[in-house]
């Protein structure tokens, strides 16, 4: 088998892109050698479709929602790995954090994975959900409002209220 010369546009889009798409993978996957096959099967999508990606200003977009969409399609056909226990408080916190996004509807979880995990501005979140960027803000808001009242922990990880200490 002859290797393909890879054009040096494609290595920059490549070097450039590749580890907003793995850490969206990562965080909605929370395995990283399924992350990792994620990636690199959506840019290798992308390396395939590149003579139509090469001058497009979505092709990160287009990479990243692929990675989402088989990432997506990787979750339901095997459970996600449990979130490793914490020593360190910091680590506990983030942690804590993480687990309850783990609970939101999965639109939910993949808004605030690609808007806080991923670093991406609500219009690239929109882009990578396909969605309109005010759904992507309101799937954030949601999240957001959730988030708090688990983390205050006035619901517990079923969804019912949690009993008061009074």
């Amino acid at each position: 088998m002859s290797w393909m010369r890879v054009d040096s546009g494609f290595r920059e889009f490549y070097e450039r892109e590749f580890r907003a798409v793995f850490r969206s993978a990562l965080l909605l996957c929370r395995d990283w050698a399924a992350a990792e096959d994620v990636t690199q099967e959506a840019f290798a999508r992308a390396l395939e479709r590149w003579d139509r990606l090469v001058d497009k200003a979505w092709a990160g977009g287009w990479v990243m929602s692929t990675a989402i969409n088989l990432g997506k399609r990787a979750l339901r056909t095997r459970p996600r790995p449990a979130l490793p226990s914490a020593e360190a408080s910091d680590l506990d916190a983030r942690l804590d954090l993480w687990r309850a996004v783990a609970r939101l509807p999965l639109r939910q979880q993949q808004a605030v994975a690609l808007y806080y995990g991923a670093d991406l501005s609500v219009r690239d979140v929109a882009k990578a959900m396909d969605c309109r960027e005010g759904t992507a803000r309101a799937h954030l808001a949601q999240a957001r409002t959730t988030l708090e009242v688990y983390l205050r922990g006035e619901i517990d990880a079923a969804g019912r209220a949690a009993p008061r200490a009074d």
